[in-house]
């Protein structure tokens, strides 16, 4: 218990995730010695079983935690942002969905998840346990801790007038998108047009002032002085900074495809495809929101989230329309769906970057995933036939989904489909 304890910031900087590790390890060897007074090689070996198993269950938690997280807010997530395109373009009279009823929405159901998957883990992976541990180690253990988070914060010094203005801007971003159109008071929007100010107005006028706004504390000497410097200051944000750090893969990404889910809708596909599934339409509901749920978020397993949710979209619009339920009561838990992916280390970017520390199997994700996605499924299913009715008004057949089956020619789908598909029309 004499010798010299190992200094975190000398570590080298060349692997993160493997530094990290062997900190982890070296700690656990020096709590067996503390615990037992001696080296003892069976209590090694069972100390630092212990410490790699709490290790993987703070791996797992991350990129869980970024994936559930990531649902609370229109902006989390591509297939939130997807589903607000589809429904633009399908059901451009549906208002309800905004920043703020979506939040209300989400922010609860991402809150329960949490704990509940936080729980799961925790239980999984041994962080709740009755092991007596004596005090020199978890006071040597607290000591290390803070003296990382001490060093880490003393290096990013005081906070900068960029750094001040930037977080400024993103405080009133949130609260334009919030007060614009909460629905349980009157919004900022009722101000204007009915559909002249949208979520995207809010962007856009915040984006526009951080390219005006200074990235520096102006001077006003030169107002009163006429011989003073007045050198020009850089704005928060350029042109050119602009290009090299917007992801514009995903934004052709999103275009690509709202132009195939509008390409499926104008072709009759998505209309054949919601045919397929008429054995739904006996179904209740409730259970067919539960098994939308559990398919897409299996089928999200092996394909991206946002491929995923293009290819089910328009189906479930359409299937909402045969059901003569509210389109966003099928809409809205595929598009969750997508989003819970827990599985495999291919389902999502935080799943991979997690599993190549090394330190992760592919069992381990399936044995946490497989109860993870369970929960989620449930829990989806309960604030879908819960809170969610409130919000969205889901227990009434909306006019905008009506006025969606006008602009197609006043003609059923069925009668679509049947026009479509009857043998008069094949040609041998």
């Amino acid at each position: 218990s004499n010798r010299e304890r190992p200094k975190l910031h000398n570590e080298p900087n060349q692997n993160k995730i493997c530094s990290v590790s062997s900190e982890i390890q070296q700690l656990s060897l020096e709590e067996t010695t503390f615990l037992n007074g001696r080296p003892d090689a069976a209590n090694k070996k069972k100390e630092g079983e212990y410490q790699k198993q709490v290790w993987k269950g703070f791996l797992i938690a991350v990129p869980y935690a970024a994936s559930i997280g990531g649902t609370a807010t229109l902006t989390g997530t591509a297939p939130n942002l997807i589903l607000i395109g589809q429904l633009k373009s399908v059901f451009p009279g549906c208002d309800v969905v905004n920043f703020g009823s979506w939040f209300l929405f989400a922010c609860p159901l991402m809150l329960l998840f949490l704990i509940l998957g936080w729980l799961w883990i925790a239980l999984l992976h041994g962080c709740f346990t009755l092991r007596v541990r004596k005090k020199k180690v978890e006071e040597e253990a607290e000591s290390r801790v803070k003296l990382v988070i001490q060093e880490d914060y003393k290096r990013l010094g005081p906070m900068q007038f960029a750094e001040g203005a930037v977080a400024f801007f993103f405080f009133m971003f949130a609260a334009l998108l919030f007060t614009r159109d909460p629905k349980f008071v009157p919004g900022w929007s009722k101000f204007f047009e009915k559909g002249y100010v949208t979520d995207a107005t809010t962007a856009v006028t915040i984006v526009t002032a951080l390219f005006f706004f200074p990235s520096q504390k102006p001077s006003f000497k030169w107002w009163f002085d006429f011989k003073a410097p007045n050198n020009p200051i850089k704005p928060l944000m350029s042109w050119k900074r602009t290009q090299e750090t917007v992801p514009w893969n995903i934004i052709l990404l999103l275009g690509g495809g709202f132009a195939m889910a509008r390409g499926c809708e104008e072709s009759g596909l998505s209309i054949w495809l919601g045919s397929r599934l008429q054995p739904l339409q006996n179904v209740p509901p409730p259970a067919a929101v539960l098994l939308i749920t559990v398919v897409i978020a299996m089928f999200t397993e092996f394909a991206s989230n946002t491929a995923t949710i293009i290819i089910f979209l328009p189906v479930l619009a359409e299937l909402a329309v045969r059901l003569q339920v509210n389109p966003l009561y099928l809409m809205i838990p595929g598009t969750v769906g997508c989003s819970y992916a827990f599985m495999l280390p291919v389902s999502t970017p935080p799943n991979s970057i997690a599993f190549s520390s090394g330190l992760l199997m592919v069992k381990d994700m399936v044995k946490t995933g497989v109860v993870m996605n369970i929960i989620g499924v449930l829990t989806l299913s309960l604030a879908m036939n819960t809170w969610a009715f409130y919000i969205f008004d889901l227990s009434t057949y909306p006019d905008w989904a009506k006025n969606h089956i006008n602009s197609n020619g006043n003609t059923s789908l069925v009668d679509i489909v049947n026009a479509t598909f009857s043998p008069a029309n094949v040609t041998l």
